[in-house]
């Protein structure tokens, strides 16, 4: 369809929003990374892949919950045309010592070993955090003045973290981007029955 190929040409106005949104003492550790047809398809792949990870000694309903949310976000990115990744440099600090990582200073925090977990191990310099934080923002305001569908993901982020598709950036987050005639990203049913069970199991706690 001529939309799709639409989005991803405006992929490139979004990627200029991300290179020039602001950044902490005017220093750019953001990159970002429109991706193939095939790399998208890994990321889809990958975000079901750690569904069996997280499902791990787990209640039924706490699977259920869990498959629900990731599948949901996985199919959501395979319908649509267009997939970005950024991320940032998060574990360089910026060198003003001002604790928001939760350290002393920026020497400790250079120190401290990052866990062994699924998820992409900090910890993270807040300014780091801040800067995705914009330009995620300024790429999603871009995608939106295009009147081009898009959602902030986490999940499709990791998969994209975890296939290495960044090297040397973390945290990532993605950006899928739609042009369709209804906004494939909003009013998903598997979202609300997981928010449901979520509602269930915390109650039974």
């Amino acid at each position: 369809m001529q939309e799709k190929e639409a989005v991803k040409e405006a992929a490139k106005l979004i990627g200029i929003s991300i290179r020039t949104a602001p950044k902490s003492a005017g220093v750019d550790d953001i990159a970002y990374k429109i991706l193939s047809e095939s790399e998208k398809k890994d990321v889809i792949l990958e975000t079901k892949q750690i569904v069996k990870f997280l499902c791990k000694d787990k209640t039924q309903d706490e699977k259920r919950a869990i498959e629900l949310e990731w599948h949901s976000d996985a199919d959501a990115v395979d319908k649509s045309d267009c997939l970005i990744l950024l991320g940032v440099k998060g574990r360089k600090p910026l060198g003003l010592n001002c604790g928001g990582c939760g350290f002393k200073n920026c020497q400790e925090f250079q120190k401290a070993k990052p866990p062994e977990t699924i998820h992409m191990p900090g910890p993270f310099c807040i300014f780091k955090l801040f800067d995705l934080g914009i330009a995620l923002s300024s790429a999603a305001k871009t995608a939106s003045n295009l009147n081009i569908d898009n959602r902030i993901m986490y999940r499709a982020g990791l998969a994209g973290y975890r296939l290495g598709l960044l090297k040397d950036y973390s945290p990532l987050m993605a950006l899928p981007l739609s042009a369709g005639g209804k906004n494939i990203y909003f009013d998903r049913i598997e979202k609300l029955e997981a928010k449901q069970l979520w509602k269930k199991i915390k109650e039974a706690r």
